[in-house]
C-alpha cells in the first residue's frame, strides 16, 4: 500500500482474493467482452473499498448494482455504496490513460466518482482522484482532484441518521419530526389528516428547506399496523405557508435499503403528492427530495 501525499492517490494491491471475486462474476456473463468489462469493474470496487475500510468509512460492499448478476449483465456498473452516504462510481481506467468513458446510466444518483488506474498485469489498482460530478463525457482524467477531496466531502456532508418509525406509535417523536397539525395551515389539514392519527397509527411532519430562495415544504409520514407484522406507510409533501402549489419540477423519491428508487414522482402543477406502500419492523428506506441541483434525504427504519 502506498499513499502519495502532494496529490492524495492511492496504491493498493490486488490480491487474490479480489481476482477470484472478479472471476466469479465474469463467468457469468455471454461474452467475453462482457466478461473483461465486469472483471475490470469488480477490481475496481474491491480497491475502493478497501481504500474506504482503511479510512474507516462503513460500506456496504454487496449492496450496489455491481454486485447483483443480473444488473452487471444489463449496465456497465462499479458502483459501492458508503453506509448511510450513497453511492461512488468506481471508474476503471488503463494505464497513461488521458480520458474516462462513463456510462450514463451513472451519471445521476452518485455522491461521486473514484477513477481507478489498473496496471496491465492487474496486480496493482491506483486510486487517481475524485470528481463530484462528471461534466464532459468522456470525462478527462484531468479534471479529476484528488483524494483528499473525496475526504473533504464526506466532512461536509452529514451522515444520515435513521428515524425509528415503530417509535412513534408509542408516541416517541425523533427530534425535529412534529405533530401535522403544527405544520400545516388549516385549509391543508383537511386533506392531510385523512389518515388520521388514533392508537394504531400516527402520522408525523417535518419542514424542509429546499432552497435559498424561499421553496420549503412540509414532509409527512405516517405508519399503520395492518396485519402484523405488516405495516401501511405513507409519504405525502405539502406546500407550507401562503403556496397553494409545490415547487415545480420537486422530484420525491423512497428508495430501498441500497438507495435505488422504488418509488417517484414529480411536481407539475401539483398541490400535494403522495405515495403509498407497505413493510414489516427492520425494514429500512429513505425519502428523497430535490429540486434543481439541491437534495434532501431522510432515513427511516420501520
Amino acid at each position: 500500500m502506498e499513499m502519495n501525499i502532494k496529490q492524495l492517490t492511492f496504491t493498493t494491491s490486488l490480491i487474490q482474493k479480489y481476482h477470484q471475486m472478479a472471476q466469479q462474476f465474469g463467468r457469468q456473463q455471454v461474452t467475453a467482452v462482457k466478461s473483461a468489462q465486469v472483471y475490470q469493474n469488480t477490481l475496481a470496487v474491491l480497491a475502493v473499498d478497501y481504500y474506504c475500510q482503511c479510512l474507516g468509512i462503513s460500506t456496504q460492499l454487496t449492496s450496489g448494482d455491481s454486485w447483483n448478476p443480473v444488473m452487471q449483465n444489463l449496465l456497465d456498473i462499479a458502483d459501492l455504496q458508503l453506509a448511510n452516504r450513497g453511492k461512488i462510481e468506481c471508474l476503471p481506467v488503463q494505464v497513461d490513460t488521458e480520458f474516462v468513458e462513463v456510462s450514463s446510466e451513472v451519471l445521476s444518483e452518485r455522491i461521486g466518482y473514484i477513477a481507478v488506474e489498473i496496471n496491465p498485469s492487474l496486480t496493482q489498482a491506483r486510486l487517481l482522484g475524485f470528481a463530484e460530478i462528471i461534466s464532459n463525457n468522456p470525462c478527462p482524467l484531468s479534471q479529476f482532484k484528488g483524494l483528499e477531496c473525496f475526504i473533504d466531502s464526506l466532512h461536509s456532508m452529514p451522515s444520515t441518521q435513521q428515524i425509528h418509525l415503530s417509535q412513534w406509535l408509542h408516541h416517541c417523536w425523533d427530534a425535529g419530526w412534529k405533530r401535522v397539525e403544527e405544520l400545516l395551515e388549516v385549509s391543508q389539514l383537511e386533506l392531510a389528516l385523512q389518515f388520521r392519527t388514533t392508537q394504531t397509527a400516527v402520522k408525523g411532519g417535518k419542514l424542509l428547506d429546499l432552497n435559498s430562495t424561499g421553496d420549503s415544504v412540509a414532509l409527512l409520514v405516517g405508519i399503520k399496523p395492518t396485519n402484523p407484522p405488516e405495516m401501511d406507510i405513507w409519504v405525502e409533501v405539502y406546500p407550507i405557508g401562503e403556496k397553494t402549489h409545490l415547487p415545480r419540477d420537486l422530484q420525491v423519491m423512497v428508495l430501498d435499503s441500497s438507495q435505488v428508487s422504488v418509488m417517484q414522482a414529480q411536481a407539475r402543477s401539483t398541490k400535494n403528492i403522495q405515495l403509498n406502500f407497505s413493510g414489516e419492523p427492520g425494514d429500512q428506506f429513505s425519502i428523497k427530495l430535490e429540486l434543481g441541483d439541491v437534495s434532501v434525504t431522510e432515513a427511516f427504519i420501520i
